[in-house]
């Protein structure tokens, strides 16, 4: 790294211990289920076996350097991103900003790309620690690595926005600047607006305890900030601005700082108002949004303002780029994919209920597919949380719900993962589960009915050795759910 480079971590800081091989595929590295070995030894073991190589191989197919490789190539003085190359000669000074949860990855491999002609990078992480800024060495400045609170905003989130605000003051015409941005943005970069830091967290505390979609807090925060909603864009300009996007919004949309947005502080309001949080949320956050919606203040930027700047948002993925190569994986390995939908939204355990259900007609009257059969969706779900709330995830509730579904019945797994390896407030990815998973939860005293009902699904499944443990998948495209049906006749 140049003297003088700078590697922040903030407080939240965590390390990983796990012991973790990665191996080589075509020379990429692949993601693996780091407790395999133990999932494989439950019941349906062959098909549980399926379900965790068809994972594998679908996040491995999102994994930065393959989405990258179609979409920025390097040659000589010259980088083409999207179809338009820049001349680096010509250009002043080179940026890159990173943020989201997996970023990491997809900054360091476009930092490989750029190289030497990059100025200057920041890098906010949900954990700073899966990104190495001593393997760049900038001949001009530094990788500043913060990491920052996710799901709720922390100190280090607005001292992370304040960094890349910052930065954006350096931008000048004849500057570029590579923005890569995943889910989890939101969060990591908080820059109140006319409000405090508290009552932002506060405000998203309560939008997801109430069980509302990451739209619907978006919508609230937005109006809430000096970066969201494309104001970072306008930050940045006049320098050219290209932002690589991994979309985890089941629109599959461009959204984030630099991107365009078409909600209105009327809109923020109705969220409050359609889980009943108006007359509850912090005083600071009520006022600027009704002050807004009378009309005194400036929205987020929409089309024609973002039109009017140097800005390109390209989708680098969504959804259907790692639910795609599962029906592949499973195809391969003999079962006829049903991809049934990426933009299953709802609460967890009734998704859960809905995969079950599926699952157990194909069983008993082949519909909608004979098995072997996999189900696939994507998409993203939510818990609505009445108490204080236990340990957990949507995904680990979703696998819950699909164990009440499939009680009973023999030949059929079903796997559940938020893709970028953290399920809720967790380091679990998700879980799996068979007939037999709420018979033995009940032999366990971790019966599948308390767990729901507290909110405490993370003990239930880590208790029957049924948690999935990925870590860090260098991506963020919401949720992966494979249920798998096998041939009834074996």
């Amino acid at each position: 790294m140049a003297a003088g480079g700078l590697y922040v971590i903030g407080e939240d800081a965590r390390r990983k211990h796990d012991d973790h091989s990665e191996p080589i595929r075509d020379g990429l590295i692949t993601v693996t289920i780091r407790n395999r070995t133990s999932l494989l030894e439950g019941d349906e073991g062959a098909l549980r076996a399926d379900a965790v190589g068809i994972i594998e191989e679908a996040l491995s197919a999102v994994a930065p350097d393959r989405l990258l490789d179609d979409v920025v190539e390097r040659s000589g003085d010259a980088v083409t991103i999207d179809g338009r190359t820049y001349d680096l000669e010509a250009v002043g000074d080179v940026f890159v900003l990173g943020s989201g949860k997996g970023s990491g990855a997809l900054t360091t491999s476009v930092l490989r790309r750029l190289g030497e002609s990059v100025t200057e990078a920041i890098v906010v992480e949900k954990d700073a620690s899966t990104v190495d800024p001593t393997e760049f060495e900038l001949p001009d400045g530094d990788v500043t690595v913060v990491e920052a609170g996710h799901p709720i905003p922390t100190r280090a989130s607005q001292r992370a926005a304040e960094r890349v605000l910052a930065l954006a003051e350096k931008t000048g015409p004849d500057d570029l600047v590579v923005c890569c941005i995943t889910g989890g943005t939101s969060a990591l970069l908080t820059a109140p607006a006319e409000t405090d830091l508290e009552s932002i967290a506060r405000t998203t505390d309560a939008l997801l305890q109430a069980g509302a979609p990451i739209e619907d807090v978006n919508a609230v925060r937005k109006h809430l900030s000096r970066i969201k909603g494309g104001f970072l864009a306008e930050r940045l300009a006049p320098a050219s601005v290209v932002s690589l996007i991994v979309v985890d919004e089941v629109a599959g949309e461009p959204w984030g700082p630099t991107a365009p947005d078409s909600t209105t502080y009327a809109d923020a309001l109705d969220v409050l108002d359609r889980y009943g949080l108006r007359e509850s949320v912090p005083s600071a956050v009520r006022d600027r949004l009704e002050f807004g919606a009378a009309g005194d203040r400036l929205e987020t930027l929409d089309e024609d303002a973002i039109a009017n700047r140097p800005v390109r948002n390209v989708v680098l993925a969504d959804a259907s780029d790692v639910c795609l190569p599962a029906a592949d994986e499973a195809r391969a390995r003999g079962y006829d994919p049903l991809l049934l939908s990426t933009r299953i939204e709802g609460e967890a355990s009734d998704v859960g209920l809905v995969h079950a259900g599926i699952a157990t007609d194909a069983v008993e009257s082949g519909r909608p597919v004979e098995p072997p059969m996999a189900l696939i969706t994507g998409g993203e779900t939510t818990v609505t949380v009445e108490n204080e709330g236990g340990s957990g995830g949507p995904n680990q509730e979703t696998t819950l719900g699909f164990a009440q579904g499939v009680d009973g019945w023999s030949g059929i797994v079903g796997a559940f993962v938020g893709t970028d390896g953290t399920d809720g407030p967790t380091d679990l990815a998700g879980g799996i589960a068979t007939g037999r998973t709420r018979r033995r939860a009940k032999e366990a005293e971790v019966p599948i009915s308390d767990a729901l009902e507290e909110n405490d699904a993370a003990a239930t499944v880590t208790e029957l050795d049924d948690a999935i443990v990925t870590g860090p998948t260098d991506t963020n495209l919401m949720d992966l759910r494979i249920v798998l049906v096998g041939d009834q006749d074996e």
